[in-house]
């Protein structure tokens, strides 16, 4: 997908002579700010306004957002957008990456990920984090958790204690799966809590862009938790979701993708 706002930012980041290790920071905020610009781009906020159509791909992003919160075209005549966060009052960095304010009023907090990969991470904690975040106070539970971060997988566990993972859980699995990615287990009002997740698949060849999807946060949940036929995946311990570790952290903290 080309666009010229994103050609200037990948310039203006000089994202085509960075190292890996630094390429996967500073894409993340190529995307950040690309997708403020786009927000604030008054041309698009016109054509929303009177329901005109745009032939730039951008103008498409930019109503998907509009649309994912269901915002009446009629009512918007100005949109700012910032991408600098508060942190969380956990000391984390928030999950949110773009706040959206409308008319100068209402405030919608976005997550914007990037991947040449089909599965991205989106938290990685030490267990006794996790369990004060999520609210887990189950002992059992919170043992099998410390032996998956001690042994930076399942490799150990035994077959009764893998489903003993699972089913204690379950119960709460939607929640931990809305932490994992929003940094709540609740639906929160605090603009650190993303209510849309934007996100670009990237060509690992090039690092170009190939396409975009926005999510609202149920959606999202859903993907992750739940086949095409409706059914919950068996992966993650009936979360979906990766569980892992980074370079540096193994035995010390889980990292889980999605």
């Amino acid at each position: 997908m080309k666009s010229f706002v994103l050609d200037n930012l990948y310039d203006e980041y000089n994202i085509k002579n960075l190292s890996f290790g630094i390429l996967q920071d500073k894409l993340g905020d190529v995307y950040e700010k690309f997708v403020v610009n786009t927000l604030e781009n008054k041309d698009y906020i016109a054509s929303y306004r009177t329901s005109k159509s745009m032939k730039d791909w951008e103008f498409n992003l930019f109503s998907d957002i509009l649309n994912g919160y269901n915002i009446n075209c009629t009512n918007v005549n100005k949109i700012t957008a910032t991408d600098p966060v508060p942190v969380r009052m956990s000391h984390g960095l928030s999950k949110t990456d773009v706040i959206m304010t409308l008319n100068e009023r209402d405030k919608f907090p976005i997550s914007v990920k990037q991947s040449t990969a089909k599965k991205v991470a989106f938290a990685e904690f030490d267990v006794d984090t996790i369990v004060k975040e999520v609210g887990i106070t189950d002992p059992q539970l919170i043992r099998l958790l410390k032996k998956h971060q001690t042994d930076a997988s399942a490799k150990n566990f035994t077959k009764e204690e893998k489903e003993s993972l699972t089913e204690k859980l379950k119960p709460i699995a939607r929640n931990f799966v809305r932490w994992v990615i929003t940094g709540s287990p609740v639906v929160s009002n605090d603009i650190r809590i993303p209510t849309m997740i934007v996100k670009f698949d990237i060509n690992k060849n090039n690092n170009s862009l190939k396409s975009y999807k926005v999510y609202n946060i149920e959606e999202y949940i859903d993907s992750i938790m739940y086949d095409k036929h409706g059914n919950v995946k068996k992966g993650g311990f009936g979360t979906g979701l990766s569980w892992t570790y980074a370079t540096g952290s193994k035995g010390k903290k889980i990292q889980f993708k999605a």
